[in-house]
């Protein structure tokens, strides 16, 4: 592709599908946003003591990876269009699909933001992996990051909503439209 190439012009993957990059980057993300989504949950009923705090560790940096998977595969996306929506869908439902899905796109950036953020508030390092710390964006306040907390929650319960929705549709293209939907993605 040429540098005056722009992103409508990308090729579009034979068959309709997406490419094996969108593929990757869309499975890994999925995989590691179930995980992270499942992690923030459980930890909450596990009692206070260094496991806690290594999940913890492990759900924070986890996120952060999320991430920076996340903005380059919202690079990728914006330099290689998408296959063009199933013929035959009404406009509603391509509607729905593109703003559940530019919906998770942006759940899924801003939750690892505000956790990030959170943690600095409660006056807690983010550590990937007990390597090294990511550095302090905002200084102590124990009140706005519990609210900041809250927020990254309520995104998590609403990230998983949007993920049912999805999948949803998703095998609802597969096994009762029983159209290309699904094996785009596959």
């Amino acid at each position: 592709m040429s540098l005056s190439t722009t992103a409508a012009d990308a090729p579009v993957p034979a068959a309709g599908g997406y490419t094996a990059t969108a593929k990757a980057l869309h499975w890994t993300v999925a995989v590691l946003v179930i995980g992270l989504i499942a992690v923030g949950i459980g930890r909450e009923f596990m009692p206070k003591g260094p496991e806690k705090d290594f999940v913890t560790m492990l759900h924070k940096a986890t996120g952060i990876v999320v991430l920076v998977i996340m903005l380059a595969r919202l690079a990728y996306r914006i330099g290689h269009r998408p296959p063009p929506p199933e013929p035959g869908q009404p406009g509603w439902k391509t509607g729905l699909s593109h703003a559940v899905h530019w919906s998770l796109y942006l759940i899924v950036i801003v939750m690892p933001i505000l956790g990030w953020f959170g943690s600095n508030a409660l006056g807690r390092p983010v550590s990937m992996y007990g390597l090294f710390n990511l550095p302090t964006l905002i200084g102590e306040n124990k009140e706005l990051g519990e609210t900041i907390y809250d927020v990254h929650g309520l995104l998590g319960f609403t990230a998983l909503g949007l993920i049912v929705l999805h999948v949803g549709a998703a095998l609802h293209h597969h096994f009762v439209a029983r159209d290309a939907v699904l094996k785009r993605m596959t």
